[in-house]
This record gives C-alpha cells, structure tokens and sequence, in this order.
C-alpha cells in the first residue's frame, strides 16, 4: 500500500556533497502484519552526476551495508521499484514481526558512495473486533497503531459472508437473536488479512482459526497446515476436510484428488483442532487451502474464510557476477521464492563436494579475492535437507594465462638435420589471443602462434627457447630447453707444453672436438702409419725422440659418427750428430795445392756455428762451415776436426788426416801407387794360399827361404808378412773415450842393400784406435832408398 506521512515527526535535513543534495526525512510506518508497504527515497542531484548502485539495509556485514536482497529474512518479499535515477523505492511484502526496524539507504555516483539519513521505522500491528455496549452492540475493527494509510475502509464478515458494508472502523448494530453470529473484519486494500472472528449473540458460533495464514516451504518437503474450529451447539459434527478453492467454488476434499494420492493425511490431534499434512511438496502444491466443517444439518457447512497461503519454493543459486576476473569478489546467494518459516542455515557445494564445514547461517557465500581454483560448478541446500539442493550454477573466473608449458614434438633426442615442432599450452580464461616465440638471449622474437617448427634443425639452433601467452588480463611465460645433438665438428689437436720440442722432453698432444653428446672415443694417428698410436683424448709422448717426428692427428667419434682433425707437426729439436767432415778434391794433396775441408752434421734447428781445428793445436783454424787452405804447404798436414754448434749442443766431427806429398816425388808416387796395388793383390793372394797350406811348413819354409836369399843376394827377393799387433799400452788406456771409433794402418816398406835389388814386402797391421773423437783411418807409405839401390 502507499504510505503517506501522517502522525509521524517530520524531520528535513539538508546534506551535500560535490553538489548532491539528499531531503531526508523520519517516518513511523504502521502497516498491517502480512500487508506491503512501498518506501519511498526521493534524490535530488546535479544533471552532471550519475546514480550506479543503490542499497537499502538494516544492519552492516563486514563493515558494510548489508543490502535487504540478500537478507535470508526477506527472501523473495523485497524488491526495489526503482526505474529513474532519482528513484530509489523499496518495497517489502508480507510483512512479518522481524521486518520492525529501521530503514536505511545509500546510493553510489561517480563521484563515490553517499549514505542518506533517510530512515523508515516499522511498526506492525493486526486487526481485532471488540464488542461494546449494553442494549445493542458496537463492533470496532481496531489496530495497536494508527494505520499510515487513513484513506483505508473496513470491510465486515458474518460467518464468512461479506456483509456488503463499506464503513470506517466503526461498526453499530443492535444484535438481536437472528442476528448472532461470527463477525470479523478487514481493510479494503487488504482483504486477505481479517481479524480473528468473535462470537456475537451466542457464546457457540461457526468459526476457523488458522494457525498461519501463509506458509513458505521447500519443494520437496513436508508441510503442516493447522487450525481451530468451532461451531453452534445445535449442530452436530459429521466430518471435516480440507480443500483447494475451484474455478466453480466446489469444496473437494484432497484426499479423493489423484495430484495428493498418497501424500495427503488428516490429524485430529485434540477437539476441535484439525492437521493437514502434505509431503513430498512441488511446485503446484502452492496454493489456498481451506478447512471444511460438516455437521448433521443441512445448512450446517462451514468453512474458513480466507484460508492458508502455502508457497513451495525451489532453491535456486545466484551468482553475483557469474563471471569474475582474478582477485575480484564474488557472492553466491542461496535463495528461494519466498521467506522461509525459520531461517535455515545452508550448506555449499562446489562441483558436488561441500565447501564449508558443514553449514553457514547465511545465505550468502563471499569469495574474496577470487582466484583461478575457485571456477567451478556451486549448488546451495538447506540445512537438514541436503539431498534438496539447488541447480548448479557455473562460476566463470577471468585471468591471465597460467600454468604455460611447452613441448617438444617429437620427443625424445633431437638429432642434427631433424625437424622439430615446440607447442605452447597454457590455462587461461578467456584464451590465449597471442603465442610469441622467443629464443633466450635473442631481442628479437622467434616466430608467432601457439607452435613454432624448425626445419632442418642445425646445432646452433639448441637453446632455451620460451612462449609468451597473453590474453587481454596478462601474459605470462614458459620455457623448455632444446639439446640439438649431432656427429663431432671441428676437432683441432693442441700441444703442450707449447714452443720448441726438444730431443728427450716429454710432450702431450690433446684433442678438442665440439660434439653432441660429447665425443666417447679420441684414436691417435701418424700420417702415413697405418696402425693407431694411441686412444684417450690425450696422447703423452715421454723421451720424444728425432724419430718421433712428424704429422699427427686424432679421430673422434660419438654415436652419431666421427671426423678427423687437421693434422699437427712434431718438430723434435737436437743437437748436431754424424758430423763428419769431406775433403774436396778427393785424391793426392800437392803440396801447393789448394784443399777445401767440408763439415757435415744433422741437427734440428740447423748447425749455426761452424768451428775448425788440428789436433794438437790449440786455436781454431777457422770457423765457417767449409775451411779451405790454399798453398798448402808439407806442414800442413796433420789431423783435422770440425765443431758443429746449435743452440741445443756441440759435437765434434772425427778427425781427417791431411798428408802433403812433395813436388819431386811425383813420379815416384805414381810408380809406387801402382806397385802397391800389386803388392796388396799378390799380398792377399799369397795369405789365401798360406791358409790352404799347412801353418807349421809354411812357417820353417819361409823362415828358411827369408833367410837364405837375404844372405845370398838373390835378385829381387820378396817377402810378405802378415801380423795382427797390439797397440802400447799408452793407446790401450785411451781406447774407450766416448765417441772414437777403430784406427787402421797399413804400412809397405821398400828397402834395397848396396848390392841387392830393392826387397818388397807388405805389413797389414790391425790397430786399435787412438784417443780420438771419430773413427781415423788413414793410410801411411814409406819409401826407404838407399844411395847404391838403382833406381
């Protein structure tokens, strides 16, 4: 009903802010338990401003309004009429005794919230027949308040028949016998809410008290729906059920209904007290239902006027928003068409699983700040009628991508020349709109698109390689690792210690070979050497040696295959050796002739230094690698040596004997040089014949014949002998110096006496060698005339 202000404290004040101006006003209301009432809240406010949200409440939640929508206690009786900006109207039906108390509202701008002092205080009251005076009676219809509403008339009842009187809350009449009876009344703008009815003119009256006159209960649950009769003590009772009003208006008793077969039961639980009760309620059972009393009398029929609202609700979940972005708030209502009997506590579920232990008294459920985890299906239910649960609502939860991984197709090892696909999967609501590739430590991105392909995959392509997620709340990112593997590249052979190697050091070759895996099996090779000198990545060389020499190189290999390195020289390092020396021109040396002396030497660098020297002579000769003597003279002959120095050491060469022969014996040398040829010859012949022989004839024969032909002067007697001797003890002593070798001479001796051809004979001496640094040979031909030998 509209409310007008009447009998209430009027009350104005004058509030701004950013030029908002708000009238505020205290109200008393007086309405009727059961009837509505619309609260008005008129708002003045600049056209610039602009009205989002409006609340009305009690009490506060949490330090905030509780908004009435969600109060379990007005549950399906509020509502906000609202529709302008400027109109904030709250009404609220079926009032109750718990809806007394003080109204408030506030509403929100864009310049924030502003709380009114607006305030609406409740009063309820119900309507009562009393009975006054003596010779007739005076019926009033009176409430404990004022009603707010003075335009109200009264509508009278006789047992239960509207007595077409339209009257203020006063009404006279005498009451005489015809006219006792039951009387009650209501307001026109509420007829469905009557006083209680009084007997008048007779102390037994047709009547029907129901307990409640409106009833809210769950689908699926019991209801009881009671009342108290009475009627005249001339009628006698014969039975009593209860019914829904017809089309028609033909009372039919439930229990004959097919719809409330099996769900319909009466109890008389004490005189004149009547039960009905209904299980299994749904929907359609909501309705009006009446009790009809039957007595012995035909006009004895009497029902309750009005009868029993029953309302069966559903629960029904709301989701407040049903879609929600990360660490926002959310509540989740629990609600029914209309106000329950008593208020439940209730009982969450989330995907069929409570979500609270057990119960809240509330009926809402407040997520904040809402995360990722709590999307889900929800359903609400009754405490003590869990089975009855609401529909399952879906809460839809908005955030950023999350949980991102990328993997690898195919998986397993990536081999070189393979081809590759990375994918990226992310939880995110809404989707993804963009995948971004990018490779760790490169500015630039990869590639775009939730799967990024690499062809012929090469070993530079291994890395770290991360996807960007993004939709429009955030982006987030994941990485995995890309391993390319692939044969050994590259192998390269290091030496060390590094610098010059020199003769007896120790040094280590080291392969290095980039691969993937890395290389399982180093084999070492010479160039030019078929079988390996080694395995192992290093390869030790200990007292390397000239022989060692050469080019090098390893093989390394893995699973995938093997490559060669380049190769590496050795270059062993070592001081002079076999130095010999060469005379140029070979032959006779004439004295004034010239002769050049040559050093020969193998050394690793090179002879640097040259150095020559005669023996037993102290200074060098020279120095040079060839030493040349021009003119040389008799007393140049002698033994010659060389000197070879490198920086890594020096080594005398053996010694060359130089013999000058003189001028005038040239022809002599000649004749000689031929006769010494022919000696040698018929030297070795005669020792091979001697051999044939036996040695102790050949002895006497020769002594015998040596002797004899000396002393008798044959002509031109020649003797041979042949003897192996001894060197003096002086040479013995020097034999074993390091670095000389054997000395051999040979000596021929032509001697003649006065009167005697020229004897010849041949000594082939073996000799051991003197001290000297190489092996000397040298040959030594004497020649002795006498001054009567013909020539």
């Amino acid at each position: 009903m509209s409310l007008r202000t009447s009998g209430s404290v009027l009350v104005v004040f004058l509030w701004s802010l950013t030029g908002v101006q708000v009238q505020h006003n205290m109200k008393q209301i007086c309405a009727l338990k059961g009837s509505s009432v619309d609260l008005p809240c008129p708002i003045i406010y600049p056209t610039w401003a602009q009205i989002t949200e409006k609340v009305w409440y009690i009490t506060e939640l949490d330090g905030e309004p509780y908004d009435l929508r969600w109060d379990p206690k007005y549950e399906g009786r509020v509502e906000y009429l609202g529709t302008k900006e400027d109109d904030c109207s709250l009404r609220i039906t079926d009032l109750r005794e718990t809806d007394e108390a003080t109204y408030k509202f506030r509403y929100k701008t864009n310049s924030g919230w502003i709380v009114g002092s607006n305030r609406y205080t409740i009063t309820l009251t119900e309507l009562k027949v009393q009975v006054s005076g003596i010779w007739s009676n005076t019926l009033t219809c009176s409430t404990t308040c004022d009603l707010t509403d003075k335009t109200t008339y009264y509508i009278w009842y006789k047992n239960g028949i509207h007595l077409n009187k339209r009257t203020s809350s006063i009404y006279s009449k005498t009451i005489y016998n015809q006219d006792a009876g039951s009387y009650y009344c209501a307001v026109e703008s509420s007829l469905g809410l009557h006083s209680p009815a009084v007997c008048v003119g007779d102390s037994n009256c047709w009547s029907v008290t129901y307990t409640k006159m409106r009833m809210c209960v769950l689908k699926g649950s019991s209801v009881d729906i009671s009342c108290t009769y009475n009627h005249p003590s001339s009628y006698i009772e014969q039975g009593s059920f209860w019914f829904t009003p017809e089309k028609f208006y033909t009372p039919f008793d439930l229990c004959s209904g097919p719809h409330y077969e099996g769900r319909v039961s009466y109890n008389k639980n004490t005189e004149k007290k009547h039960t009905l009760t209904i299980t299994g309620l749904t929907e359609r059972d909501s309705d009006e239902y009446k009790f009809r009393l039957i007595t012995d009398k035909t006009d004895g029929r009497f029902s309750g006027f009005p009868g029993v609202i029953l309302t069966v609700t559903d629960v029904f979940l709301e989701i407040d928003p049903t879609s929600v972005s990360e660490g926002g708030r959310m509540t989740l209502l629990c609600r029914t068409t209309c106000t329950l009997e008593h208020i439940p506590e209730y009982i969450w579920y989330k995907n069929g699983q409570p979500v609270t232990d057990p119960v809240t008294s509330y009926n809402r459920l407040i997520i904040e700040p809402v995360t990722s985890t709590d999307e889900g299906r929800y359903s609400c239910a009754v405490g003590g009628l869990d089975d009855l649960r609401s529909p399952e609502e879906t809460l839809t939860v908005r955030y950023k991508p999350k949980k991102t991984s990328v993997s690898v197709s195919p998986s397993g090892e990536i081999v070189e020349g393979s081809s590759v696909t990375l994918t990226c999967s992310r939880d995110a609501n809404p989707p993804v709109n963009k995948y971004t590739w990018y490779k760790k430590n490169v500015a630039s991105p990869k590639a775009s698109g939730q799967s990024y392909s690499i062809t012929n995959i090469r070993s530079e392509d291994s890395g770290e390689y991360y996807c960007e997620a993004e939709n429009e709340y955030g982006h987030l990112k994941s990485s995995v690792f890309v391993d390319v593997q692939y044969v050994p590249r590259m192998p390269s052979v290091s030496v060390s210690p590094s610098g010059e190697i020199v003769e007896g050091s120790s040094v280590t070759l080291t392969c290095s070979s980039d691969a993937n895996p890395p290389v399982n099996k180093y084999t070492w090779y010479k160039k030019n050497v078929t079988s390996p000198k080694a395995s192992g990545q290093s390869y030790n060389i200990t007292n390397i040696r000239s022989e060692d020499s050469g080019e090098y190189y390893c093989e390394a290999e893995n699973k995938y295959g093997h490559l060669n390195s380049s190769t590496v020289s050795l270059d062993v390092q070592y001081g002079p050796k076999n130095t010999s020396v060469s005379v140029s021109p070979s032959g006779e040396i004439v004295e004034g002739s010239s002769v050049t002396l040559i050093c020969s030497s193998d050394a690793n660098p090179p002879v640097d230094k040259y150095t020559w020297y005669k023996k037993n002579v102290t200074s060098p000769k020279a120095s040079g690698q060839s030493y040349s003597i021009t003119n040389i003279r008799s007393e140049d002959s002698g033994e010659y040596y060389c000197e070879a120095h490198s920086k890594i050491a020096s080594k005398n060469s053996t010694s060359m004997l130089l013999t000058v022969a003189g001028r005038q014996t040239t022809v002599m040398n000649a004749f000689v040089g031929v006769t010494v040829f022919l000696l040698v010859l018929i030297c070795f012949s005669g020792f091979m014949c001697f051999r044939w022989k036996k040695a102790s004839k050949s002895t006497a024969d020769t002594i015998t014949r040596h002797t004899e032909d000396y002393g008798q002067g044959d002509s031109s007697p020649v003797y041979d002998n042949i003897s192996s001797m001894e060197m003096t003890s002086t040479a013995a002593q020097t034999a074993n110096t390091d670095n000389q070798e054997d000395l051999y001479y040979t000596s021929i001796h032509f001697s003649s006496s006065k009167n005697q051809e020229v004897p010849l004979y041949c000594t082939i001496q073996q000799s051991h060698p003197q001290k000297q640094v190489e092996e000397v040979q040298y040959a030594a031909v004497k020649f002795n005339c006498p001054s009567a030998a013909p020539r």
